[in-house]
């Protein structure tokens, strides 16, 4: 996991609430015609009926399965960003990287959570734990 990809976890989340709103508001359009009718009984006489219905729409059913698509691929990452960040056994680094990622606090608020007054003090806890994860997964 690298830091480009955490960091992308508020976008997602934005993005994801966009296009399920995008896919609510997506409808098809009501279309009306007439039709010939008779009676059921004699003497047959003959009629118009209106119908409404909605436009089976190619178009539209393509948006959304696009969209469909797009939830469903942002909705991976998020998950596999809070998988790694639920992966991690020291509940200090886990807490380090659960505040700046996902609640997007600053590294000197977190610090300060953590009870340290060196602003960097979260970073150097995150930055060592991303470099020994790169170690034992890439090297």
């Amino acid at each position: 996991m690298t830091k480009e990809q955490l960091g992308q976890y508020k976008c997602l989340c934005t993005e994801i609430k966009e296009l399920e709103n995008r896919l609510n508001n997506l409808k098809r359009q009501e279309v009306t015609d007439k039709v010939l009718a008779s009676a059921s009984d004699f003497p047959y006489n003959q009629y118009e009926l209106k119908i409404k219905g909605y436009e089976d729409d190619k178009y539209i059913e393509k948006i959304r399965t696009r969209l469909t698509r797009r939830i469903r691929r942002c909705k991976k990452l998020r998950l596999e960003i809070e998988e790694f960040i639920d992966g991690i056994e020291d509940s200090r680094t886990r807490l380090v990287f659960q505040l700046r990622y996902i609640e997007g606090k600053s590294w000197v608020y977190i610090s300060r959570q953590l009870g340290s007054s060196n602003e960097s003090y979260s970073r150097m806890i995150h930055n060592r734990y991303l470099s020994i994860w790169y170690l034992l997964h890439f090297w």
